[in-house]
């Protein structure tokens, strides 16, 4: 209560992180655990999903949330739950908040003989799904990515870390939603699996300060991570990494110098057609390469 009575905009109370709560899934074997903020949302309703083990993450029926058609990523989650940014007491209303997922994500767009294990094709994989929430969706505003590009080790295993956040315009004061962003971090479970945690964020302004301040509980959760491998795919990691010793991933990545349509329309699917039907030039999506 002390820390909500002298919150800021620089300095906002979260809720659910005194004291945050440990909690730990099983993914086909695979364990994670991590520590994150209870849940809280204050329109009341509990969390989507609370900590729940997925017991063998290669059934398809595991990955259908809605989708007719085979997507190039499909998500099984394993943890999804919120938390909320208040600043002075006399504000009622959050700043902003989190919604916190984790989850499997398959990736059915991987050529055969790719694997996510190695380095150099889970660069590519990341690269292809920024793509495909970026220029690959032009209903949705326009993205910056990747931003803040890190990789780290954890139990010697290889984590990238990234973000995605709003292209704003500098000749403009920053407005409503600019602040929303995206943080992820991912490793690899199998050659086409990842264990992916998404934190999807609505901030506030000055965008800096938000972006900072909610990247504070990001890396609270991250440092927190202990992942461990089953027997079984650790050893599968060990022959991908044997059979790519030189592959590397880049330690650093500047936002990619997308072009996004300025026309295109959505598709028509009883003709066969994708979600969206670009008609005028724009960035192609990323070619895979073994």
């Amino acid at each position: 209560m002390f820390k909500r009575l002298f919150a800021s905009r620089k300095r906002p109370y979260v809720t659910g992180i005194n004291p945050p709560e440990r909690v730990s899934v099983s993914l086909s074997g695979c364990q994670l655990e991590l520590t994150l903020p209870v849940h809280f949302r204050s329109d009341g309703f509990e969390a989507d999903l609370e900590p729940t083990d997925i017991p063998d993450i290669y059934p398809s029926n595991v990955y259908n949330y809605g989708h007719p058609e085979p997507q190039p990523f499909s998500y099984a989650f394993c943890i999804r739950r919120n938390w909320e940014y208040f600043g002075p007491i006399w504000r009622g209303r959050c700043l902003g908040g989190t919604s916190f997922h984790a989850s499997c994500l398959r990736i059915d767009c991987l050529p055969k003989g790719m694997s996510c294990f190695n380095p150099a094709h889970l660069e590519q994989v990341i690269l292809r799904y920024l793509y495909d929430i970026g220029p690959g969706m032009p209903d949705r505003r326009k993205q910056v990515a990747p931003v803040n590009w890190r990789v780290e080790e954890k139990q010697g295993n290889l984590w990238v870390l990234f973000e995605s956040h709003n292209l704003l315009d500098p000749s403009k004061e920053e407005e409503g939603g600019d602040a929303n962003f995206e943080t992820f971090a991912v490793t690899a479970i199998d050659d086409g699996y990842l264990l992916f945690l998404t934190f999807d964020n609505y901030g506030y302004l000055p965008v800096s300060e938000a972006v900072e301040n909610i990247n504070k509980v990001r890396d609270l959760v991250c440092g927190s991570i202990h992942w461990t491998l089953s027997d079984t795919l650790a050893a599968r990691k060990k022959t991908v990494l044997q059979q790519y010793p030189n592959a590397t991933i880049s330690s650093e990545r500047d936002p990619e110098p997308w072009v996004y349509p300025t026309k295109w329309r959505y598709g028509n699917s009883e003709k066969g057609e994708p979600e969206f039907v670009i008609e005028e030039p724009s960035s192609p999506e990323p070619e895979f390469k073994i």
